[in-house]
């Protein structure tokens, strides 16, 4: 089970430490290493760099998509059913970990190892409806495609097609700033200067 520490990073289980926002790519690469029993490296051809994009309004939208990896961070940690992927701050601090995304294989969401608690409520483990009932001030910002952002714990829970009823399988916990995408806009749940997430991705 991973527990969400908002503004610090997330625990691991089995007492292996906490993943710490600001901890730079080989620190929380070889941490994640010893603490899961599975890790391997993304493919690159599946993934998007900086140098990719023209603008970094661009970059930016895909990085808060989920779409961005750059190489250093481009490690997958798999717990059970879950899996964990690792975003750096941006074009100013591509060094830092600025962003921790969590997803649960749909056939393991709500099973015991694919649990993903904060504050005692285990996100992924309960209809979608019923975690939002006890989240401090949960919205759906004008931006949103299916997700709900909960700005107080710079969470944002996503899953395009989570039907009433069913868990949530899908989140991102980001730092307490956004890191180097301040040049672009201030927007953490989405990009608020018209940036565009499939920007490069048909190649």
């Amino acid at each position: 089970m991973l527990e969400l520490l908002p503004g610090t990073g997330v625990g691991l289980p089995g007492g292996a430490g906490t993943l710490r926002f600001g901890t730079g790519p080989e620190e929380a690469v070889a941490l994640l290493e010893a603490a899961a029993p599975r890790t391997y490296w993304g493919l690159q051809c599946g993934s998007l760099t900086l140098r990719e994009y023209a603008e970094p309004r661009h970059a930016h939208d895909a990085w808060l998509s989920g779409y961005l990896h750059q190489p250093g961070w481009n490690v997958v940690a798999v717990f059970g059913g879950l899996q964990m992927t690792l975003d750096g701050g941006g074009p100013d601090a591509p060094d830092r970990l600025a962003g921790i995304r969590i997803t649960a294989w749909e056939s393991a969401a709500g099973a015991a190892d694919a649990g993903v608690v904060w504050d005692g409520v285990d996100l992924f483990g309960h209809p979608s409806e019923e975690v939002l009932a006890v989240l401090p001030e949960p919205v759906r910002p004008p931006e949103a495609r299916g997700w709900v952002a909960v700005p107080g714990l710079s969470l944002r829970l996503g899953g395009e097609h989570v039907a009433a009823g069913e868990p949530w399988h899908d989140l991102v916990l980001n730092g307490d700033a956004h890191g180097g995408w301040e040049r672009c806009c201030r927007g953490r749940f989405g990009c608020l200067n018209g940036g565009n997430g499939l920007v490069g991705l048909m190649l």
